[in-house]
C-alpha cells in the first residue's frame, strides 16, 4: 500500500496488492468518505428512467458507506453507499464502487481512530513476499498463498498412485513435471516452501534446485498432508527466516500463548465485562480483537483503553484458523501484564 495526504485532509491510497484490499475493507467505517472516479450511464430527464442505450461515462463521486463487501480470495472490494457529492441528479442515490489492485482510491475521516491508523501503518510497512506453500505426498500436491486475512487455496493436483481409475499409471516424473507446470502458471512472487509429511516433497524441492530455476524454494517437513500442514510449520523459525514476522504467523503465537495461559489460568482474560474491567487498570498487554467486531462501540471504548495505557491491539482476520477460534471466546481476549 502507498498512501498520500493532501491539504483537505484525503488520504489517496494505492492498492498494491490483494492484502490491501482487506486492510483497506477494516479501515472503511460509517464514518468515513469515500472519493473515487467510475463510470456511470446519464439519466433521462424526461423520464429519469436509465437507458441501456446512453453510454457510460466516468464521473468522480463521493460516497457514504453502508456496506463493505469482501470476498476473501477475491480481487476486488465492493463498497456500497450513498453520493453526497457528484454531478447533477446522483445525490442520495446508491452506488457501489469497486476497488482492485493497481487501483487508486481516497478516503476521509472526521476523526482518525488509532486502531485505523495502526492498520494503515501495517499496510504501508508490510513487504509483500507471499509465500507458496506446497503441501504434497506421493498422492496428491495442494498450493496454497498465505496472505494476510487467511490461507488461500490455488489449485490441487494428484499424482494418479491412488484410485482405481489411476491404478498403475503412476510416474513420479510425470507427477513433479505437472507440478512444475502448475507452479509456473501461478502468479505470485515471494519463495516456494514444500511441506509435507515423506519423502516425495523433498524429492521435489531438489528436482527444483538440480533445474536451476529462478524460483527461490525451500523444504520444511511437517506431519499433515493437507493445507494444516501450513499452519503446523507457519510458526517455526525455519518459516519466519523465510516469510518474516508474518500476521499469520504473530495470530498463532499470541492465539496460543492465550490458550497455554488459559489453561495455567494466568496471565489471560476473556469476556467483554472482565476484559472492560482489567482495561481501566492498565492490565492488558495485548488485546486480540476480530475484524468483525472491533468497530463494535464497545469494543472500541476497551479499545481505546487499552491504547491509553500502552497495549497493543492486535485485528484478527475472521478468515483465519486462529480468528475462527477466537469468535469461540466472544471474539476478544487479553493478554495480560500481570495477574491481578
Amino acid at each position: 500500500m502507498k498512501l498520500r495526504e493532501n491539504d483537505e485532509g484525503w488520504r489517496e491510497i494505492l492498492i498494491e496488492n490483494m492484502d490491501d484490499l482487506w486492510y483497506l475493507k477494516n479501515i472503511i467505517d460509517p464514518e468515513t468518505t469515500i472519493r473515487k472516479s467510475v463510470m456511470r450511464r446519464e439519466e433521462k430527464s424526461e423520464d429519469m428512467e436509465r437507458s441501456k442505450e446512453t453510454p457510460r461515462k466516468p464521473v468522480l463521486l463521493e460516497i457514504k458507506p453502508e456496506e463493505v463487501h469482501f470476498q476473501p480470495f477475491t480481487d476486488r472490494l465492493r463498497i456500497q453507499g450513498i453520493i453526497i457529492n457528484g454531478p447533477e441528479g446522483t445525490l442520495g442515490q446508491h452506488q457501489s464502487i469497486y476497488v482492485s489492485e493497481g487501483e487508486n482510491i481516497e478516503i476521509m475521516k472526521k476523526k482518525w481512530d488509532r486502531s485505523s491508523e495502526s492498520l494503515i501503518k501495517d499496510a504501508l510497512l508490510k513487504v509483500s513476499n507471499n509465500a507458496l506453500f506446497i503441501v504434497m505426498d506421493d498422492e496428491s500436491a495442494t498450493f496454497c498463498i498465505l496472505r494476510e486475512y487467511g490461507l488461500q487455496t490455488q489449485a490441487k493436483i494428484f499424482s494418479g498412485k491412488s484410485g482405481k481409475e489411476y491404478a498403475g499409471n503412476y510416474s513420479r516424473k510425470a507427477y513433479f513435471d505437472e507440478i512444475l507446470k502448475t507452479l509456473n502458471s501461478m502468479k505470485f512472487s515471494g519463495p516456494v516452501i514444500v511441506t509435507g509429511p515423506g519423502f516425495e516433497g523433498e524429492m521435489f524441492e531438489k528436482s527444483l534446485k538440480e533445474k536451476k530455476t529462478e524460483l527461490e524454494s525451500h523444504f520444511i517437513p511437517s506431519t499433515r498432508d493437507d493445507e494444516n500442514a501450513v499452519y503446523e510449520i507457519i510458526n517455526t523459525d525455519a518459516v519466519r527466516k523465510i516469510t518474516g514476522d508474518s500476521r499469520a504467523s504473530k495470530e498463532r503465537r499470541y492465539m496460543e500463548q492465550f490458550l497455554e495461559g488459559l489453561s495455567k489460568n494466568s496471565m489471560v482474560a476473556y469476556g467483554k465485562d472482565e476484559i472492560s474491567r482489567l482495561s481501566q487498570t492498565g492490565a492488558i498487554g495485548k488485546l486480540l480483537v476480530l475484524e468483525d467486531n472491533f468497530r463494535n462501540k464497545d469494543f472500541q471504548d476497551i479499545m481505546d483503553n487499552v491504547h491509553i495505557s500502552g497495549g497493543e491491539i492486535i485485528i484478527m482476520s475472521s478468515e483465519g484458523e486462529y480468528g475462527k477460534t477466537l469468535k469461540n471466546f466472544g471474539s476478544m481476549v487479553a493478554l495480560l501484564r500481570y495477574n491481578l
